[in-house]
């Protein structure tokens, strides 16, 4: 099994003819003050199979962490593959996301206990906008 891709975007969805449409893609959130809340993120990644994959189960394990490497939020879970080359797309959604501080945040995804892919994802802290006094 291979990762064709995974990205973090606002929404996404799978037609029912397969086509996987992403809406906002992006790897870095603004905030005003922190802690922030982020009410729903999603991400999205795609995996192919190899021959040997046919007919097997593999494990995927999805963690976010901060950049003290603890763990934020877990996702566990199982695949299996059915006859022939796939492809399979997961939408993994996320909602209501506590973020303590500005700064790096990592999604690892783990196939089998390896790690296949890190998403990088960055916290910003902006200024609020001022509103100028109306004359």
């Amino acid at each position: 099994m291979q990762l064709r891709y995974a990205l973090l975007c606002d929404h996404a969805n799978v037609t029912q003819d397969g086509k996987l449409n992403c809406i906002g893609i992006f790897d870095r959130l603004f905030a005003t003050s922190f802690p922030a809340l982020h009410r729903e993120l999603f991400l999205v990644t795609a995996f192919e199979t190899d021959p040997e994959d046919e007919g097997e189960q593999r494990q995927i394990h999805i963690q976010l962490i901060n950049s003290d490497g603890q763990t934020l939020t877990d996702l566990q879970g199982q695949i299996e593959f059915g006859v022939g080359k796939q492809v399979v797309n997961q939408l993994h959604v996320f909602h209501d996301l506590q973020f303590a501080s500005s700064g790096p945040y990592q999604f690892n995804i783990f196939f089998d206990d390896n790690l296949v892919k890190a998403i990088d994802l960055e916290l910003v802290l902006v200024q609020p906008e001022q509103s100028s006094p109306l004359s």
